[in-house]
């Protein structure tokens, strides 16, 4: 894969989430994909890929991804995402709020044989939650 490619093959991840379709996601992402910062109970592989974009859109129904940055380097491509959507599910244990939100995404993806078959990923939750205003409360002993 040359970078153009892999820069178009991470944004029509990016799209596919988007508008919900699978069987983009299906050809993109490997059914072995290694999600590196997988979401509370996330299955692995393509399955828990599909499970992450499942939950995000419980919580955010309209949620759509604008790809602001790509850098490749060889096999990966480094991406900054913006996210926005109006949150209605439960979202990090806070409970629909009807108020639209827009966080940064940075992801990491390795692509072989044309799909993306490892992926690291952190989101800014909590700009997120700042703009729900959740109550941040700090954790003093440091434990979960």
């Amino acid at each position: 894969m040359n970078d153009d490619h892999i820069r178009r093959s991470y944004a029509a991840i990016i799209a596919a989430i988007s508008a919900r379709d699978d069987r983009v996601l299906d050809k993109l992402i490997a059914e072995d994909v290694v999600d590196h910062n997988p979401a509370p109970n996330q299955p692995h592989g393509l399955a828990g890929f599909k499970y992450w974009v499942a939950t995000a859109c419980q919580a955010f129904p309209d949620l759509t991804g604008t790809v602001e940055d790509t850098v490749v380097e060889g096999a990966k491509v480094a991406g900054r995402v913006t996210w926005r959507g109006t949150h209605r599910g439960p979202f990090v244990g806070v409970a629909g709020t009807g108020k639209v939100v827009e966080f940064a995404a940075f992801h990491i993806v390795r692509f072989a044989d044309n799909r993306a078959v490892e992926w690291w990923g952190t989101a800014d939750l909590l700009g997120a939650l700042t703009q729900l205003g959740a109550a941040i409360v700090p954790n003093p002993t440091g434990r979960a």
